[in-house]
Formats: C-alpha cells, sequence, structure tokens
C-alpha cells in the first residue's frame, strides 16, 4: 500500500477508530496515545494487508488497548470512565452513557456496530468471538437500552415495523439499520418525552462523528513524523553505488 492510498484510508476513518478506541479505554489521553501507535503499526504493516481492510485496523488498535489497559492496571491509574472528551458532540455523550454499565466486550460490540457500521462477521474477526455470540450480544443490549429510554414502554409494539424485531434480535443487517434509522428520524414520537425520544433517535443515527479537534491535530502530527523519509549515512549511499 502506497502513501496515498494508506493516508486516504487512515483519515477516512480516524474518527471511527478514535471512538472506538475511546469505548474501550474511557480515558482521553490513553485513546490518543493509543490511537497514534495503532496508526505507527498499521503504516510498518501497511504492505501486509490491503487498504480496504478495516478490520486488521481495529484488530490492531484492540490489541494495543489491551496492552495499555494491562500497563494502567499496573500503575494504578486508569480509571473506568472519566467522562467524555472535551468539546464532544452530545450524539457521543449520550452513546457514553447509554453503554457506560454494560460489560467491556457489549460496549465494545455495540460500538463497533453503531459507531464503526462493521458487519457481523467482520465485528466477530475483530473481537474473536463467533457470529452467533456477536447476534446474541446485540440483541441483549439492544433490548436493555431499550428498556432505559422507553421506561414507559411506549415503543413496546415491535411489530409496528417490520424490522423491528429483526434488529431486537441482533440479525439486521447494516442496510436493514439504515433503513430503521431512517423510520425512527420521521416517525412522530410526540408522545414520548423529549429526552426518551432525542435518545433513541441519536442511538440510532449514530455515525462518523468528529474527533477533538486538538486530536486530530496530533495525529496528523504523528503521521508527518511516522512518514518522514529515513536519513541514510554516506556509507550506505556509497554501498548502494
Amino acid at each position: 500500500m502506497d502513501k496515498a492510498h494508506f493516508n486516504t484510508f487512515i483519515f477516512s476513518n480516524a474518527d471511527k477508530i478514535y471512538y472506538y478506541l475511546y469505548c474501550i479505554l474511557r480515558n482521553s489521553d490513553d485513546t490518543l496515545e493509543v490511537l497514534t501507535n495503532t496508526i505507527e503499526e498499521c503504516w510498518n504493516e501497511r504492505n501486509n494487508y490491503e487498504h480496504t481492510d478495516l478490520t486488521f485496523v481495529f484488530k490492531t488498535a484492540r490489541k494495543l488497548a489491551k496492552v495499555q489497559i494491562s500497563k494502567s492496571d499496573n500503575l494504578k491509574t486508569h480509571t473506568p470512565m472519566d467522562g467524555c472528551p472535551v468539546n464532544s458532540s452530545p450524539v457521543l455523550i449520550r452513546f457514553c452513557s447509554l453503554t457506560e454499565k454494560l460489560s467491556p466486550i457489549q460496549a465494545e460490540i455495540m460500538c463497533l456496530r453503531s459507531m464503526v457500521r462493521l458487519r457481523i462477521d467482520e465485528i466477530a474477526l475483530v473481537v474473536e468471538l463467533g457470529i452467533n455470540n456477536i447476534q446474541s450480544i446485540l440483541a441483549n443490549v439492544r433490548k436493555e437500552i431499550r428498556v432505559r429510554i422507553d421506561p414507559n414502554g411506549i415503543l413496546n409494539d415491535v411489530s409496528e415495523h417490520e424490522l423491528i424485531p429483526k434488529y431486537y434480535s441482533g440479525l439486521s443487517t447494516i442496510e436493514e439499520e439504515e433503513q430503521l434509522r431512517l423510520y425512527f428520524l420521521r416517525k412522530d414520537l410526540a408522545d414520548i418525552p423529549d429526552t426518551d425520544r432525542e435518545l433513541f433517535q441519536a442511538f440510532l443515527k449514530i455515525g462518523n462523528k468528529e474527533m477533538p479537534r486538538i486530536c486530530s491535530e496530533q495525529l496528523l502530527l504523528k503521521i508527518k513524523e511516522i512518514q518522514k523519509p529515513q536519513k541514510t549515512s554516506i556509507f550506505s549511499r556509497l554501498f548502494r553505488k
């Protein structure tokens, strides 16, 4: 993979990588550190995967995040949740609140599906679980979150749209979930309290949210640094001649 393909690929997915790592680490400083390490490792391994292979990138990010958690635990400095990054979008803040009480793997899978928009088979490769397990986790998490955003049961009639039962069973495709997102954006939810309505719509429309500006600036500097041409000594130049 050449430099142009790499940069296009990474920059188009950098926000997704950032928020996936944040979902795992729940710490802004750790997230930025692991993000830059992920980009550097992906650059070094760029000839070993295709420039469209998101699973390689997210597997790398996950591996380095686990290392960071172990390091933080050993130093007794890691906290499970320190709030969302500065200048975060309202959608991200709500996503954090909705997933805060989930188990790490539940939150991770929800992020990979809702924010990164990976297919079930791709998620299975990243987290190293079977497809049936991924579908089961999605089903359980979606039902749990539904109870939280709809405590009065106003949305209990899942037969209202043909895709809703499929969504809550964890079997819906990315394309079908996009149809549902549009459906709920257009649906008249006037009977639902403003907060619940806003949460429900925000959860379904989570997508490509930009990382904090300071993080994107530091990431750009890191990429420039790792892609600098390597200086060679006079001896190596003479040897090549």
